[in-house]
Protein backbone atom coordinates (compact mmCIF):
# COMPACT_ATOMS: atom_id res chain seq x y z
CA UNK A 1 0.00 0.00 0.00
CA UNK A 2 2.81 2.36 0.90
CA UNK A 3 4.53 1.57 -2.45
CA UNK A 4 1.36 2.39 -4.31
CA UNK A 5 1.06 5.80 -2.59
CA UNK A 6 4.68 6.61 -3.48
CA UNK A 7 3.96 5.73 -7.12
CA UNK A 8 0.91 8.08 -7.18
CA UNK A 9 2.97 10.90 -5.63
CA UNK A 10 5.66 10.43 -8.29
CA UNK A 11 3.06 10.62 -11.08
CA UNK A 12 1.59 13.83 -9.65
CA UNK A 13 5.06 15.37 -9.48
CA UNK A 14 5.86 14.41 -13.09
CA UNK A 15 2.57 15.92 -14.33
CA UNK A 16 3.20 19.11 -12.36
CA UNK A 17 6.69 19.55 -13.80
CA UNK A 18 5.49 18.79 -17.36
CA UNK A 19 2.50 21.13 -17.03
CA UNK A 20 4.72 23.93 -15.76
CA UNK A 21 7.11 23.49 -18.67
CA UNK A 22 4.25 23.46 -21.15
CA UNK A 23 2.74 26.52 -19.54
CA UNK A 24 5.97 28.46 -20.01
CA UNK A 25 6.16 27.39 -23.64
CA UNK A 26 2.53 28.34 -24.15
CA UNK A 27 3.14 31.75 -22.59
CA UNK A 28 5.99 32.40 -25.01
CA UNK A 29 3.82 31.36 -27.92
CA UNK A 30 0.91 33.52 -26.75
CA UNK A 31 3.09 36.64 -26.90
CA UNK A 32 3.58 36.33 -30.65
CA UNK A 33 0.50 34.24 -31.46
CA UNK A 34 -1.70 37.27 -32.26
CA UNK A 35 0.94 39.21 -34.23
CA UNK A 36 0.10 39.44 -37.93
CA UNK A 37 3.27 41.30 -38.90
CA UNK A 38 5.45 44.23 -37.90
CA UNK A 39 5.12 47.71 -39.39
CA UNK A 40 6.42 51.26 -39.12
CA UNK A 41 4.36 54.08 -37.64
CA UNK A 42 5.62 56.47 -40.33
CA UNK A 43 5.42 54.00 -43.22
CA UNK A 44 2.43 51.66 -42.73
CA UNK A 45 3.07 49.98 -46.09
CA UNK A 46 6.16 48.35 -44.60
CA UNK A 47 5.21 44.82 -43.47
CA UNK A 48 7.81 42.50 -41.97
CA UNK A 49 6.81 38.95 -41.06
CA UNK A 50 7.28 37.58 -37.54
CA UNK A 51 9.95 35.21 -38.85
CA UNK A 52 11.94 38.02 -40.48
CA UNK A 53 11.59 40.17 -37.37
CA UNK A 54 12.94 37.37 -35.18
CA UNK A 55 15.90 37.05 -37.56
CA UNK A 56 16.91 40.61 -36.71
CA UNK A 57 15.06 42.79 -39.24
CA UNK A 58 13.63 45.09 -36.55
CA UNK A 59 14.02 48.51 -38.16
CA UNK A 60 12.09 50.27 -40.93
CA UNK A 61 14.10 50.08 -44.18
CA UNK A 62 12.97 53.64 -45.05
CA UNK A 63 13.43 55.72 -41.90
CA UNK A 64 15.22 53.28 -39.55
CA UNK A 65 12.53 53.55 -36.84
CA UNK A 66 11.91 50.45 -34.72
CA UNK A 67 9.06 48.33 -36.08
CA UNK A 68 5.90 47.77 -34.06
CA UNK A 69 3.65 44.67 -34.06
CA UNK A 70 0.15 44.55 -35.55
CA UNK A 71 -2.10 42.15 -33.61
CA UNK A 72 -4.90 40.15 -35.16
CA UNK A 73 -7.36 40.35 -32.25
CA UNK A 74 -7.92 44.08 -31.97
CA UNK A 75 -5.85 45.36 -34.88
CA UNK A 76 -3.97 47.59 -32.44
CA UNK A 77 -0.32 48.50 -32.66
CA UNK A 78 1.70 48.25 -29.46
CA UNK A 79 5.29 49.48 -29.51
CA UNK A 80 7.82 46.96 -28.18
CA UNK A 81 10.57 47.91 -25.81
CA UNK A 82 13.27 49.60 -27.87
CA UNK A 83 16.44 47.52 -28.04
CA UNK A 84 19.71 49.17 -27.15
CA UNK A 85 22.12 50.11 -29.88
CA UNK A 86 25.87 49.98 -29.49
CA UNK A 87 27.83 53.16 -29.85
CA UNK A 88 31.46 53.49 -30.81
CA UNK A 89 34.22 53.25 -28.20
CA UNK A 90 34.16 56.04 -25.64
CA UNK A 91 36.71 56.50 -22.84
CA UNK A 92 38.44 53.25 -23.71
CA UNK A 93 35.31 51.02 -23.75
CA UNK A 94 32.01 50.31 -25.55
CA UNK A 95 28.90 51.89 -24.18
CA UNK A 96 25.27 50.80 -24.78
CA UNK A 97 22.62 53.40 -24.68
CA UNK A 98 18.96 53.65 -25.69
CA UNK A 99 18.18 56.30 -28.27
CA UNK A 100 14.83 57.93 -29.03
CA UNK A 101 13.74 59.12 -32.47
CA UNK A 102 14.30 62.77 -33.30
CA UNK A 103 13.05 65.13 -35.98
CA UNK A 104 15.42 66.51 -38.58
CA UNK A 105 14.78 68.97 -41.36
CA UNK A 106 16.38 71.44 -43.72
CA UNK A 107 14.13 74.35 -42.75
CA UNK A 108 11.98 74.21 -45.89
CA UNK A 109 8.22 73.94 -45.43
CA UNK A 110 6.57 70.64 -46.36
CA UNK A 111 6.39 67.16 -44.88
CA UNK A 112 8.77 65.93 -47.57
CA UNK A 113 11.48 68.09 -45.97
CA UNK A 114 10.96 66.76 -42.41
CA UNK A 115 12.21 63.36 -41.19
CA UNK A 116 11.69 61.36 -38.00
CA UNK A 117 14.82 59.24 -37.71
CA UNK A 118 16.98 57.54 -35.08
CA UNK A 119 20.35 58.82 -36.18
CA UNK A 120 21.80 60.48 -39.26
CA UNK A 121 25.35 59.27 -39.81
CA UNK A 122 24.67 58.72 -43.53
CA UNK A 123 21.90 61.28 -43.98
CA UNK A 124 23.29 64.75 -43.46
CA UNK A 125 21.50 66.48 -46.33
CA UNK A 126 17.86 66.69 -47.37
CA UNK A 127 17.25 64.22 -50.24
CA UNK A 128 14.69 66.62 -51.73
CA UNK A 129 16.58 69.92 -51.94
CA UNK A 130 20.12 69.00 -50.87
CA UNK A 131 20.28 71.46 -47.96
CA UNK A 132 21.97 70.35 -44.71
CA UNK A 133 19.72 68.75 -42.09
CA UNK A 134 19.42 70.05 -38.53
CA UNK A 135 17.69 68.70 -35.46
CA UNK A 136 14.17 70.04 -34.83
CA UNK A 137 11.84 70.14 -31.88
CA UNK A 138 8.41 68.55 -32.40
CA UNK A 139 6.79 72.00 -32.51
CA UNK A 140 9.26 73.12 -35.18
CA UNK A 141 8.65 69.92 -37.15
CA UNK A 142 4.84 70.31 -36.90
CA UNK A 143 5.06 73.90 -38.09
CA UNK A 144 7.16 72.94 -41.12
CA UNK A 145 4.80 70.02 -41.86
CA UNK A 146 1.85 72.46 -41.62
CA UNK A 147 0.18 70.43 -38.85
CA UNK A 148 -2.96 72.19 -37.59
CA UNK A 149 -3.90 69.80 -34.78
CA UNK A 150 -3.19 66.42 -33.22
CA UNK A 151 -5.84 64.36 -31.44
CA UNK A 152 -5.86 60.99 -29.69
CA UNK A 153 -9.06 58.95 -29.93
CA UNK A 154 -9.66 55.59 -28.28
CA UNK A 155 -9.75 52.57 -30.55
CA UNK A 156 -13.29 51.57 -29.58
CA UNK A 157 -14.56 55.06 -30.44
CA UNK A 158 -12.84 54.89 -33.82
CA UNK A 159 -14.45 51.52 -34.54
CA UNK A 160 -17.91 52.70 -33.49
CA UNK A 161 -17.61 55.72 -35.77
CA UNK A 162 -16.63 53.52 -38.71
CA UNK A 163 -13.42 55.39 -39.43
CA UNK A 164 -11.72 54.18 -42.61
CA UNK A 165 -8.28 54.98 -43.97
CA UNK A 166 -6.44 54.56 -47.25
CA UNK A 167 -2.78 54.68 -48.09
CA UNK A 168 -1.26 57.57 -50.03
CA UNK A 169 -0.02 55.90 -53.20
CA UNK A 170 1.03 56.54 -56.76
CA UNK A 171 -1.66 56.19 -59.41
CA UNK A 172 -2.38 56.91 -63.05
CA UNK A 173 -4.88 59.78 -63.05
CA UNK A 174 -6.94 61.05 -65.95
CA UNK A 175 -9.94 63.17 -66.77
CA UNK A 176 -12.56 62.64 -69.45
CA UNK A 177 -13.79 65.93 -70.89
CA UNK A 178 -16.88 65.93 -73.10
CA UNK A 179 -17.69 68.89 -75.28
CA UNK A 180 -19.34 69.74 -78.57
CA UNK A 181 -17.64 70.89 -81.74
CA UNK A 182 -18.05 71.36 -85.44
CA UNK A 183 -16.16 70.29 -88.51
CA UNK A 184 -14.15 73.30 -89.67
CA UNK A 185 -15.34 75.61 -92.40
CA UNK A 186 -12.89 78.47 -92.02
CA UNK A 187 -12.33 80.52 -95.19
CA UNK A 188 -10.83 83.33 -93.07
CA UNK A 189 -7.97 81.06 -91.95
CA UNK A 190 -7.52 79.75 -95.50
CA UNK A 191 -7.20 83.33 -96.79
CA UNK A 192 -4.74 84.18 -93.98
CA UNK A 193 -2.61 81.22 -95.06
CA UNK A 194 -2.65 82.47 -98.66
CA UNK A 195 -1.54 85.94 -97.48
CA UNK A 196 1.32 84.41 -95.46
CA UNK A 197 2.54 82.33 -98.42
CA UNK A 198 2.36 85.40 -100.71
CA UNK A 199 4.36 87.47 -98.18
CA UNK A 200 7.02 84.75 -98.07
CA UNK A 201 7.35 84.73 -101.88
CA UNK A 202 7.68 88.53 -101.99
CA UNK A 203 10.33 88.44 -99.27
CA UNK A 204 12.31 85.79 -101.17
CA UNK A 205 12.34 87.93 -104.35
CA UNK A 206 13.20 91.21 -102.62
CA UNK A 207 16.14 89.65 -100.77
CA UNK A 208 17.89 89.26 -104.14
CA UNK A 209 18.00 93.06 -104.54
CA UNK A 210 19.94 93.65 -101.30
CA UNK A 211 18.04 96.89 -100.56
CA UNK A 212 17.90 97.00 -96.77
CA UNK A 213 14.83 99.24 -96.37
CA UNK A 214 12.70 97.15 -98.78
CA UNK A 215 13.93 93.93 -97.20
CA UNK A 216 12.85 95.19 -93.79
CA UNK A 217 9.36 96.09 -95.02
CA UNK A 218 8.95 92.66 -96.62
CA UNK A 219 10.08 90.97 -93.42
CA UNK A 220 7.59 93.04 -91.40
CA UNK A 221 4.84 91.87 -93.76
CA UNK A 222 5.84 88.24 -93.15
CA UNK A 223 5.84 88.74 -89.37
CA UNK A 224 2.45 90.50 -89.51
CA UNK A 225 1.02 87.52 -91.43
CA UNK A 226 2.45 85.15 -88.80
CA UNK A 227 0.77 87.06 -85.97
CA UNK A 228 -2.56 86.84 -87.75
CA UNK A 229 -2.16 83.07 -88.10
CA UNK A 230 -1.36 82.77 -84.38
CA UNK A 231 -4.45 84.80 -83.43
CA UNK A 232 -6.55 82.52 -85.64
CA UNK A 233 -5.26 79.51 -83.69
CA UNK A 234 -2.31 78.05 -85.60
CA UNK A 235 0.56 76.71 -83.51
CA UNK A 236 4.22 77.54 -84.14
CA UNK A 237 4.80 74.05 -85.56
CA UNK A 238 1.92 74.50 -87.99
CA UNK A 239 3.25 77.88 -89.13
CA UNK A 240 6.69 76.35 -89.70
CA UNK A 241 5.09 73.51 -91.68
CA UNK A 242 3.13 76.02 -93.76
CA UNK A 243 6.33 78.00 -94.41
CA UNK A 244 8.08 74.86 -95.65
CA UNK A 245 5.27 73.39 -97.78
CA UNK A 246 3.72 76.71 -98.88
CA UNK A 247 0.36 75.07 -99.53
CA UNK A 248 -2.99 76.33 -98.26
CA UNK A 249 -4.92 73.72 -96.27
CA UNK A 250 -7.96 73.24 -98.44
CA UNK A 251 -9.55 70.92 -95.84
CA UNK A 252 -10.55 74.15 -94.10
CA UNK A 253 -13.23 74.61 -96.76
CA UNK A 254 -13.66 71.22 -98.49
CA UNK A 255 -13.94 67.57 -97.36
CA UNK A 256 -10.60 65.75 -97.47
CA UNK A 257 -8.91 62.66 -95.97
CA UNK A 258 -8.05 64.64 -92.84
CA UNK A 259 -10.38 67.24 -91.39
CA UNK A 260 -10.13 69.92 -88.77
CA UNK A 261 -12.64 70.04 -85.94
CA UNK A 262 -13.10 73.05 -83.66
CA UNK A 263 -14.10 72.56 -80.03
CA UNK A 264 -14.28 74.70 -76.89
CA UNK A 265 -13.42 73.99 -73.26
CA UNK A 266 -14.12 76.08 -70.19
CA UNK A 267 -11.41 77.98 -68.37
CA UNK A 268 -11.27 75.59 -65.39
CA UNK A 269 -10.57 72.66 -67.75
CA UNK A 270 -7.61 74.25 -69.53
CA UNK A 271 -5.01 72.32 -67.52
CA UNK A 272 -6.27 69.08 -69.05
CA UNK A 273 -6.15 70.15 -72.71
CA UNK A 274 -2.71 69.54 -74.26
CA UNK A 275 -1.38 69.65 -77.80
CA UNK A 276 -1.05 66.06 -79.13
CA UNK A 277 -3.73 64.90 -76.68
CA UNK A 278 -5.89 62.11 -78.10
CA UNK A 279 -9.59 62.61 -78.82
CA UNK A 280 -12.56 60.58 -80.01
CA UNK A 281 -15.22 62.18 -82.23
CA UNK A 282 -18.77 61.02 -82.93
CA UNK A 283 -21.61 62.58 -84.94
CA UNK A 284 -25.35 62.08 -84.51
CA UNK A 285 -25.67 62.05 -88.29
CA UNK A 286 -23.27 59.09 -88.46
CA UNK A 287 -24.52 56.63 -85.79
CA UNK A 288 -22.02 53.96 -84.79
CA UNK A 289 -19.10 55.79 -86.43
CA UNK A 290 -16.05 56.92 -84.47
CA UNK A 291 -13.28 59.21 -85.68
CA UNK A 292 -9.94 59.47 -83.91
CA UNK A 293 -7.45 62.29 -83.91
CA UNK A 294 -5.18 64.57 -81.89
CA UNK A 295 -5.29 68.14 -80.65
CA UNK A 296 -3.04 70.17 -82.97
CA UNK A 297 -3.44 73.70 -81.62
CA UNK A 298 -5.02 75.76 -78.85
CA UNK A 299 -6.07 79.38 -79.22
CA UNK A 300 -3.90 81.82 -77.25
CA UNK A 301 -6.81 84.10 -76.26
CA UNK A 302 -9.76 83.25 -73.98
CA UNK A 303 -13.28 84.22 -74.98
CA UNK A 304 -14.25 86.82 -72.33
CA UNK A 305 -18.00 86.20 -72.72
CA UNK A 306 -18.11 82.42 -72.37
CA UNK A 307 -14.83 82.04 -70.39
CA UNK A 308 -13.88 79.28 -72.81
CA UNK A 309 -10.96 78.56 -75.12
CA UNK A 310 -11.02 77.10 -78.62
CA UNK A 311 -8.89 74.13 -79.60
CA UNK A 312 -8.43 72.40 -82.95
CA UNK A 313 -8.39 68.68 -83.64
CA UNK A 314 -7.19 66.92 -86.77
CA UNK A 315 -9.00 63.62 -87.41
CA UNK A 316 -8.89 60.94 -90.06
CA UNK A 317 -11.87 61.17 -92.42
CA UNK A 318 -12.24 57.88 -94.34
CA UNK A 319 -14.67 58.03 -97.29
CA UNK A 320 -14.96 61.81 -96.67
CA UNK A 321 -17.89 61.21 -94.29
CA UNK A 322 -17.24 64.33 -92.22
CA UNK A 323 -18.43 67.49 -93.97
CA UNK A 324 -17.63 71.13 -93.14
CA UNK A 325 -19.99 72.67 -90.54
CA UNK A 326 -21.18 69.26 -89.22
CA UNK A 327 -21.85 69.24 -85.45
CA UNK A 328 -19.95 66.55 -83.53
CA UNK A 329 -19.35 65.35 -79.96
CA UNK A 330 -15.74 65.39 -78.74
CA UNK A 331 -14.32 63.28 -75.92
CA UNK A 332 -10.86 64.25 -74.64
CA UNK A 333 -9.05 61.57 -72.62
CA UNK A 334 -6.35 63.53 -70.83
CA UNK A 335 -3.71 61.90 -68.60
CA UNK A 336 -2.56 63.89 -65.57
CA UNK A 337 1.21 64.43 -65.66
CA UNK A 338 3.49 65.22 -62.71
CA UNK A 339 5.78 68.28 -62.60
CA UNK A 340 8.56 66.36 -64.35
CA UNK A 341 6.29 64.57 -66.81
CA UNK A 342 5.78 61.44 -64.69
CA UNK A 343 2.60 59.48 -65.37
CA UNK A 344 2.28 57.98 -61.87
CA UNK A 345 1.71 60.60 -59.17
CA UNK A 346 0.90 60.61 -55.46
CA UNK A 347 -2.87 60.67 -55.02
CA UNK A 348 -5.52 60.54 -52.29
CA UNK A 349 -9.27 59.81 -52.47
CA UNK A 350 -11.49 62.85 -52.87
CA UNK A 351 -13.30 61.92 -49.63
CA UNK A 352 -10.10 62.40 -47.62
CA UNK A 353 -9.96 66.17 -48.18
CA UNK A 354 -11.68 68.71 -45.94
CA UNK A 355 -11.92 71.88 -48.02
CA UNK A 356 -12.27 75.06 -45.94
CA UNK A 357 -12.25 77.25 -49.02
CA UNK A 358 -8.80 78.62 -48.22
CA UNK A 359 -7.08 75.44 -47.05
CA UNK A 360 -7.19 71.75 -47.85
CA UNK A 361 -6.87 69.59 -44.72
CA UNK A 362 -6.49 65.83 -44.30
CA UNK A 363 -6.33 63.68 -41.18
CA UNK A 364 -3.52 61.13 -41.00
CA UNK A 365 -3.46 58.03 -38.83
CA UNK A 366 -0.11 58.14 -37.01
CA UNK A 367 -0.69 54.85 -35.15
CA UNK A 368 -1.47 54.27 -31.46
CA UNK A 369 -4.87 56.02 -31.89
CA UNK A 370 -3.17 59.34 -32.76
CA UNK A 371 -4.48 61.39 -35.70
CA UNK A 372 -2.75 64.41 -37.19
CA UNK A 373 -4.53 67.16 -39.13
CA UNK A 374 -2.32 68.60 -41.86
CA UNK A 375 -2.65 71.28 -44.53
CA UNK A 376 -1.79 69.96 -47.99
CA UNK A 377 -1.74 71.18 -51.58
CA UNK A 378 -3.61 69.26 -54.25
CA UNK A 379 -4.12 69.35 -58.00
CA UNK A 380 -7.38 69.16 -59.99
CA UNK A 381 -10.01 66.52 -59.32
CA UNK A 382 -9.16 63.43 -61.35
CA UNK A 383 -10.26 59.87 -62.01
CA UNK A 384 -8.48 56.55 -61.57
CA UNK A 385 -9.62 52.97 -62.14
CA UNK A 386 -9.33 50.85 -58.99
CA UNK A 387 -10.36 47.18 -59.16
CA UNK A 388 -12.24 47.85 -62.38
CA UNK A 389 -14.28 50.77 -61.00
CA UNK A 390 -13.75 54.51 -61.51
CA UNK A 391 -13.04 56.55 -58.37
CA UNK A 392 -12.36 60.24 -57.75
CA UNK A 393 -8.92 61.33 -56.55
CA UNK A 394 -6.79 64.42 -56.09
CA UNK A 395 -3.12 64.48 -57.09
CA UNK A 396 -0.95 65.49 -54.10
CA UNK A 397 1.33 68.44 -54.83
CA UNK A 398 2.82 68.70 -51.33
CA UNK A 399 2.16 67.81 -47.69
CA UNK A 400 2.00 64.00 -47.81
CA UNK A 401 4.39 61.10 -48.26
CA UNK A 402 3.77 57.81 -49.98
CA UNK A 403 2.51 55.20 -47.51
CA UNK A 404 0.89 57.60 -45.01
CA UNK A 405 -2.66 56.60 -44.06
CA UNK A 406 -5.29 59.30 -44.63
CA UNK A 407 -8.79 59.13 -43.17
CA UNK A 408 -11.45 58.75 -45.88
CA UNK A 409 -14.56 58.16 -43.76
CA UNK A 410 -15.68 59.86 -40.52
CA UNK A 411 -12.89 62.45 -40.85
CA UNK A 412 -15.35 65.15 -39.74
CA UNK A 413 -15.84 63.22 -36.49
CA UNK A 414 -12.09 63.20 -35.86
CA UNK A 415 -11.96 66.86 -36.76
CA UNK A 416 -14.65 67.67 -34.19
CA UNK A 417 -12.54 66.01 -31.50
CA UNK A 418 -9.49 68.11 -32.26
CA UNK A 419 -8.61 71.19 -30.26
CA UNK A 420 -8.50 73.32 -33.39
CA UNK A 421 -11.43 75.76 -33.36
CA UNK A 422 -13.83 74.44 -35.96
CA UNK A 423 -11.82 73.07 -38.88
CA UNK A 424 -14.74 70.81 -39.77
CA UNK A 425 -17.21 73.66 -39.38
CA UNK A 426 -15.03 75.79 -41.62
CA UNK A 427 -15.62 73.35 -44.44
CA UNK A 428 -19.32 74.13 -44.12
CA UNK A 429 -18.70 77.88 -44.15
CA UNK A 430 -18.92 78.33 -40.39
CA UNK A 431 -16.15 79.06 -37.90
CA UNK A 432 -12.79 79.67 -39.52
CA UNK A 433 -9.32 78.60 -38.51
CA UNK A 434 -6.66 81.14 -37.64
CA UNK A 435 -5.51 81.67 -41.23
CA UNK A 436 -9.06 82.20 -42.50
CA UNK A 437 -9.79 84.79 -39.79
CA UNK A 438 -7.04 87.04 -41.10
CA UNK A 439 -8.72 87.30 -44.49
CA UNK A 440 -12.37 87.54 -43.50
CA UNK A 441 -14.74 88.33 -40.68
CA UNK A 442 -16.71 85.08 -40.74
CA UNK A 443 -19.07 84.29 -37.85
CA UNK A 444 -18.24 81.67 -35.22
CA UNK A 445 -20.34 78.89 -33.71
Amino acid sequence: MKGKNIFIILLIAIFAITGCSQGKTSDKQDVSKGILHYTCGMHPDVKVSVEEYNKGNKSCPICNMYLTPVYSAEGEISPPASPKRKRGEQSGGKEDREESAAYYGCGMEGTEHVFLIKEIPDMKFCPICGMPLKKLSKDEADKLKRVVSTVKIKGNEIRRAGVQTESVKKLHLYKEIRTVGRVAYDPELAIAQEEFIAALKVFDKIQQGNIEEINERALNLVESSKRKLRLLGLSEDQIVGLEEKREVQTNLILPEGKMWIYGDVYEYELGWVKVNGEVKVTASSLPGEEFHGVIISINPVLDPKTRSLRFRVEVDNPDLKLKPEMYVDIIIMSMYMGPEGEREVLAIPKAAVLDTGMRKIVWINQGNDVYEGRIIKIGPESTSVIDGAESKFYPVLSGLREGEMVVTKANFLIDSQSQLSGVAAAAYGGALGAEEKKGSAGHQH
